[in-house]
């Protein structure tokens, strides 16, 4: 009886397991035609197969929410999942599960508006492959999302960096997808230091891909050349394609999604505030997402520049004190930069005492001298400014507290200073070799030293403590 009963039990695991391997290979075929419309049905029989007690058989199921999340552009959903599976994988000791989990939780936390996080996932996952020496393919994706979290800083040499070295290593290893995802970052970054030539560059080796024909790739082209008339001033080229975008009342296509903060652009530059305003109000219900802080940091930031320049004041500072709220502890610089001189006129102007009903809280109006700082270091010469990385947020304050108990075993020679400072930017021992012209076994020397002389047990942790100590 007992052993009929194990017998029974082992066969319902088997065949649940080839369920699961067979929704998987659905899965697969699904992603590779873009026929998402199967993806609800494909979620929910994964979901009710998720009963496993091994770690890797859990991976399928949690793909597949990842893939389902991503399509609706919801992954921060996902992220209180994603914290329960890093702690189990660690458990297994599964380096080939830890670094998934860790990809999908640094994506997803980037949508939830937690850069920190983020940052801080996407080092310690660049620290486990070049610990284990494995899975090197997808430290790119990591990379990819240190350069976007850099962008958000301001920190925008670093994330230009980062940026080719993802776009080089994509290439190589034909990731049309990181490929894809790194020149659209770059263009960004080239156009937020004002090198026009440089995005023009970027944009003529993004039309000239070989090999990636998806449909991604052709939305986003039109959207990029947009913002590149933008940058020129040719208004009437910028205006013709925002006229051409229609943004339906039901469920958007996720191109639109890229194209509406571009169109709104355009009608800023135009001075077109109150046609701006309409078409905020109308379609707030689709872009102020919980599940996607990105879009919705975004949708706040323009919707306050149209609430000011149409003279609704009021309305303006409340949706100011919301996306402050958001921004100032993640520490966002770009998304009120990205908007130019209308915002900074926006800022300028909750300075100015409408009422004692909006008064603002000194640390409130610090946050607001310190945005006005930036633009006018950017206005005063973006080369100068932009060049001299921006301070990154402080350390929570556990962090901090750990960071100045632990003394320091001795001062950082000149070498190991610019070794920290590649360290810093994701870069690994190979790269640190190749960018400082030393030898391999010489980096790995100067990276034990520095562990050493900062207390540090990890590459991660070194870089916290540094910061911590105002080394970086």
């Amino acid at each position: 009886s007992i052993d009929l009963e194990a017998r029974a039990a082992e066969e319902a695991l088997l065949h649940r397991r080839l369920r699961l391997l067979r929704a998987g290979m659905a899965l697969y075929e699904a992603i590779e035609a873009s026929e998402y419309k199967r993806l609800p049905a494909l979620h929910q029989e994964m979901q009710e197969l998720d009963q496993d007690e091994e770690v890797i058989w859990h991976m399928l199921p949690l793909f597949c929410n990842v893939v389902y999340y991503t399509v609706r552009q919801e992954r921060a959903k996902l992220l209180p999942q994603l914290l329960d599976a890093r702690q189990r994988v660690r458990r297994s000791r599964s380096h080939f599960a830890a670094t998934r989990v860790i990809q999908w939780l640094a994506l997803s936390a980037e949508e939830a508006g937690q850069l920190r996080l983020a940052y801080q996932e996407s080092l310690a996952a660049l620290d486990l492959i070049e610990q284990t020496a494995s899975y090197a393919l997808l430290k790119g994706y990591f990379k990819d999302v240190l350069a976007m979290v850099l962008y958000q800083w301001n920190r925008l040499e670093e994330a230009r960096s980062r940026l080719r070295t993802v776009i080089q290593d994509a290439a190589t290893w034909q990731q049309s997808d990181l490929l894809l995802s790194g020149y659209i970052r770059l263009m960004q970054v080239e156009l937020a230091r004002g090198d026009l030539s440089a995005v023009q560059q970027a944009l003529q080796e993004f039309e000239q891909l070989e090999g990636y024909q998806g449909y991604h790739r052709w939305s986003w082209l039109p959207i990029m050349r947009a913002q590149w008339w933008l940058a020129q001033g040719q208004m009437k080229e910028a205006a013709d394609w925002a006229v051409s975008i229609v943004f339906p009342g039901g469920a958007w296509e996720r191109s639109l999604y890229d194209a509406f903060p571009v169109v709104m652009r355009v009608y800023f530059a135009e001075l077109r505030w109150t046609e701006a305003l309409e078409l905020l109000d109308r379609f707030s219900g689709g872009l102020d997402r919980p599940a996607n802080i990105m879009i919705t940091l975004t949708y706040l930031a323009q919707y306050m520049v149209a609430l000011h320049h149409a003279g609704q004041n009021e309305q303006a500072h409340e949706v100011a004190a919301r996306l402050f709220a958001l921004t100032e502890p993640e520490g966002y610089l770009r998304v009120y930069l990205d908007e130019g001189e209308p915002m900074r006129q926006a800022l300028e102007a909750l300075l100015t005492p409408h009422s004692q009903q909006h008064e603002l809280a000194p640390s409130t109006r610090a946050y607001i001298s310190k945005l006005l700082g930036v633009f006018e270091q950017e206005r005063q010469g973006a080369g100068t400014s932009l060049a001299a990385p921006t301070p990154e947020p402080a350390l929570p304050s556990a962090q901090q507290a750990s960071a100045v108990f632990s003394a320091p075993g001795g001062s950082l020679t000149r070498r190991e200073q610019e070794v920290l400072r590649l360290l810093a930017t994701g870069a690994s021992n190979q790269e640190i070799a190749r960018t400082l012209v030393i030898e391999l076994p010489t980096v790995k020397k100067h990276v034990s030293n520095l562990l050493g002389k900062l207390g540090a047990s990890s590459r991660t942790q070194a870089i916290a403590l540094a910061r911590a100590r105002s080394l970086l």
